[in-house]
């Protein structure tokens, strides 16, 4: 067990002072704790949680200070071009999501997407052998946004399905509900019509979606939906397909982290002391100009296959690489079969991406704040 005072003074020789502390254990603990308890946890006088959380708003950037590798980014760029130029020899690595087109044309398809796209967070929408594209035979209506917004009810079907109630039910009914009313004022009511009604240009489609936040569309989302209609070939690689980047999320995170591609002095923080995601939205950005790194690196291999955008990168990294082998916990990782294998440094593979908890969010941070008077804190 380390104490409190064992922990100040390896503080104070990491930082060249090499002193040992006079005063004992107890006395120690009780300065410190009073001071780290009003440093974290007690108001500043402009309303964050505290001074330490209004420093750290400012500072999070220059104390976390990442990097991406661009050595790592080439050796991952060839490893991607051994997967996407032999697709015969590396079969059992899905590098986009395959879905059952049987009896479906492209408008159907980009329906489908469309209305799934929006729920596509918190559950796994193909959970226990569901296949929306399947189901689309049985209930053409759920993807239908006349049907939809002209039954409301159909969406609570449709919600009841996915086992998708409960998480943020409210707002998955509003979302599809509005982007139903979307489809209709802006594209006939046919999600396939939306490229050709914004000229083919990727960055528009992303840009009317993720700018009607009511319909469920975050830019995420968006790049998520453009790279799967571009993918499975519903729609063909228009202007600014290029813009389309890796869609951050803890699987692109963590295996950006393990394998040396994005780099930071030491592990990431817990999310208590992110409560206003500052930590979490810069490893955001980092990931995905992580990612951007590796495919404008690929771009420049000699005879390459690389895909049109970062975003067609996506599904390798997130599914094949991340939820396959790349796992949180080391006992359920697979480095053996991982591609990733022979790059990825050994001293990396245990380390995790950030929790996102913020204060502005569902958690109850906000009745976490208290004063000079203590005390305070969440509660469940």
């Amino acid at each position: 067990m380390k104490s409190v005072k064992d922990m100040l003074e390896e503080v104070m020789h990491e930082l060249g002072i090499n002193e040992n502390i006079n005063s004992d254990e107890i006395k120690t603990a009780r300065v410190f704790l009073d001071k780290l308890n009003k440093y974290l946890y007690q108001k500043s006088n402009t309303g964050y949680i505290s001074e330490f959380h209004e420093y750290w708003k400012d500072a999070h950037k220059k104390i976390l200070n990442m990097k991406v590798n661009k050595i790592q980014a080439r050796r991952i760029a060839l490893k991607f071009e051994e997967v996407f130029a032999n697709r015969e020899l590396y079969s059992s690595i899905q590098i986009s999501p395959s879905i059952n087109r049987d009896g479906l044309n492209a408008k159907n398809i980009a329906n489908i997407r469309f209305f799934t796209a929006i729920q596509d967070f918190k559950i796994d929408i193909y959970k226990k052998g569901r296949d929306p594209f399947q189901e689309f035979h049985k209930h053409p209506e759920w993807f239908n946004a006349k049907d939809i917004t002209s039954n409301p009810k159909i969406i609570h079907d449709f919600l009841v399905y996915l086992e998708a109630t409960g998480s943020q039910g409210d707002k998955r009914e509003k979302w599809m509900l509005n982007a139903a009313q979307f489809l209709i004022d802006f594209y006939n009511g046919e999600a396939f019509d939306i490229y050709s009604k914004c000229n083919n240009d990727v960055e528009e489609v992303r840009n009317h979606l993720a700018d009607r936040s009511q319909i469920g569309y975050s830019r995420k989302k968006a790049d998520m939906f453009l790279r799967d209609m571009i993918d499975w070939g519903v729609w063909k690689p228009g202007k600014n397909i290029e813009k389309l980047n890796v869609a951050s999320d803890a699987n692109t995170m963590r295996v950006a982290l393990r394998s040396g591609l994005l780099e930071l002095p030491f592990p990431l923080l817990a999310s208590y002391l992110d409560v206003y995601c500052y930590q979490y939205s810069y490893t955001d950005i980092m990931t995905q100009e992580a990612w951007r790194t590796v495919w404008t690196t690929w771009i420049t291999i000699e005879n390459n296959h690389c895909p049109p955008s970062p975003a067609s990168m996506d599904y390798l990294i997130y599914k094949s690489i991340g939820k396959s082998n790349c796992a949180n916990s080391e006992s359920r990782r697979k480095c053996s079969t991982c591609i990733l294998n022979d790059i990825c440094p050994t001293e990396k593979r245990n380390l995790k991406g950030p929790k996102s908890i913020s204060i502005y969010g569902m958690t109850g941070w906000e009745s976490g704040k208290t004063d000079s008077g203590g005390g305070g804190g969440i509660m469940s």
